[in-house]
């Protein structure tokens, strides 16, 4: 498909595939891509060879919350590639069924989205990674490159994670400390650091304001309340060091010099 289409603001690139239902608003389309049925775009660029699947909003507004009025989100983490699209999505991207997008993200080259996701307000997800079904990335978050993050997790705002790292299936991160819902004691925003290459087991409570060293590794169902060190093995609630991290299970150096780290 060659659309030529006469709203300056809409722009599709050659042997484009565009669903039924589809509805946009101020919107780029590259080279190649798939847009599946049902799908919402507003504020997006998206580069060659990406699919958008069924079902999906890439640009949703924020709203007021619940609880509070929701404040204006830092900008930390992301810069945009230009003031006129909200939403840069790279080259062959894929985002699966179902997901929410929300305004101000990033999105690197050969990024996957799948089923059900929700990324919120100020996201940067660097180039190579993979986000599993059903995870929630809440706002102001950082996400580097060739991570692996599984299914149904839950990242909370302020969250750094570096490049390389692995996430199992089912993590919590929270960030409220003290818990201030509805108490007469100040709450404070401090979201966990996930150094280069380390690893988070399946089921793992991540606290709030803790980091997790560089290639350093947290048992499954670990609850971490404390700073953990680079190459450790840690395990337990709350999670101790049980042994050194050997150097097979460092990142290989192939990596390394690929990703230029």
């Amino acid at each position: 498909m060659n659309n030529k289409n006469t709203d300056e603001n809409i722009i599709i690139g050659k042997n484009c595939e565009i669903g039924k239902n589809v509805i946009l608003e101020n919107v780029k389309i590259g080279n190649n891509c798939k847009i599946g049925d049902n799908v919402f775009l507003k504020s997006v660029s998206i580069d060659d060879d990406s699919i958008i699947q069924n079902n999906s909003i890439i640009g949703y507004d924020t709203l007021s919350g619940h609880y509070y009025d929701q404040k204006q989100t830092k900008n930390t983490f992301n810069t945009l590639k230009n003031d006129v699209h909200r939403i840069i999505i790279g080259k062959n991207v894929l985002i699966r069924t179902s997901v929410t997008v929300y305004m101000d993200v990033n999105i690197g080259n050969n990024c996957w989205i799948n089923h059900n996701a929700i990324i919120r307000e100020k996201v940067s997800i660097l180039e190579d990674t993979t986000i599993g079904s059903n995870t929630i990335c809440e706002n102001d978050v950082s996400i580097g490159k060739k991570c692996v993050i599984h299914n149904n997790t839950m990242i909370c705002a302020e969250t750094l994670i570096e490049s390389f790292v692995f996430i199992g299936p089912g993590v919590s991160f929270t960030n409220n400390s003290p818990i201030g819902h509805l108490r007469n004691v100040p709450s404070t925003i401090r979201g966990a650091k996930l150094r280069l290459g380390c690893a988070i087991g399946g089921g793992s409570t991540i606290c709030p304001g803790v980091e997790i060293g560089q290639e350093a590794i947290i048992g499954a169902g670990a609850v971490v309340t404390k700073d953990i060190p680079s190459r450790i093995i840690a395990v337990g609630s709350p999670a101790k060091k049980i042994k050194n991290v050997e150097e097979e299970s460092f990142i290989q150096e192939v990596f390394r010099k690929q990703y230029g780290i």
